[in-house]
């Protein structure tokens, strides 16, 4: 919420555009940091766009698995085939 309240300037404003992102399907993932907060170093930054993903439907998630498939498939059956000649 600090992330949007931060973007978007008021609480009011955040509030209304969080809301609005959750009703189109897209969630914030939180990113665990490997270390205390504190052990790292800070840059300024500038925020152009906020770091949000729809979440997939299910027939998305068949669809991404095929295409997936079909691009290792030729990778796969070509590493078969260097092992058989050997």
């Amino acid at each position: 919420m600090a992330m949007f309240i931060e973007h978007y300037g008021t609480l009011t404003e955040a509030d209304r555009q969080l809301w609005r992102a959750t009703a189109h399907g897209w969630h914030l993932y939180p990113v665990p940091l490997t270390r205390p907060a504190d052990d790292y170093r800070t840059y300024e930054v500038e925020i152009t766009e906020l770091c949000v993903r729809r979440a997939l439907t299910e027939e998305e998630h068949v669809q991404a698995e095929q295409r997936a498939q079909e691009f290792i498939r030729p990778h796969v059956a070509a590493l078969r085939a260097a092992l058989r000649g050997r």
